[in-house]
């Protein structure tokens, strides 16, 4: 469970999704660009759950 919510954190982060645009033709500075609005309008909110999450998630495994 921690491992997935780490994966979708990585994967959906402004960075990885700016490098995805690229690589699929889109130019720099439009994908920049749009990565910047993601980040304020998206990725903020994602990053906040995912660790309120992964502590939730901590706080309630069960101990090995």
């Amino acid at each position: 469970m921690l491992n997935w919510i780490l994966n979708i954190q990585h994967k959906y982060n402004p960075l990885h999704v700016h490098c995805r645009l690229v690589e699929r033709g889109m130019s720099k500075t439009l994908s920049l660009s749009i990565c910047k609005c993601y980040e304020v309008l998206v990725y903020s909110w994602l990053a906040w759950f995912s660790i309120v999450g992964a502590q939730v998630y901590r706080i309630l495994r069960p101990v090995d």
